[in-house]
């Protein structure tokens, strides 16, 4: 009894699968990298933000201190959604 392939491969496409996996066998410690300087910046801004709130509390004038606050909420919570979002863009501009 001899076996006979479901579905017939060309050598093109398999050379072609083989250069893709062996692109992202090189390609894993770039993205690990990426990953953690990611979330680095991530926290950055998150420390910004925590630091533009205590300096809201801090202040004694209203206006100085809600400009702070909401500068605080807006770069807590925007730096790290728009960096992620540049960074997914940027990614998939290569």
């Amino acid at each position: 009894m001899t076996t006979i392939p479901l579905i017939d491969i060309p050598e093109e496409r398999k050379q072609q699968e083989l250069r893709r996996a062996t692109n992202r066998a090189g390609a894993a410690p770039l993205l690990g990298r990426r990953a953690r300087l990611l979330a680095l910046v991530c926290c950055a801004w998150l420390l910004l933000g925590f630091g533009l709130l205590g300096l809201a509390f801090h202040l004694t004038d209203s206006d100085q201190a809600q400009a702070a606050f909401l500068a605080a909420i807006l770069v807590g919570n925007g730096g790290p959604a728009w960096t992620l979002v540049l960074a997914h863009w940027s990614a998939n501009q290569t």
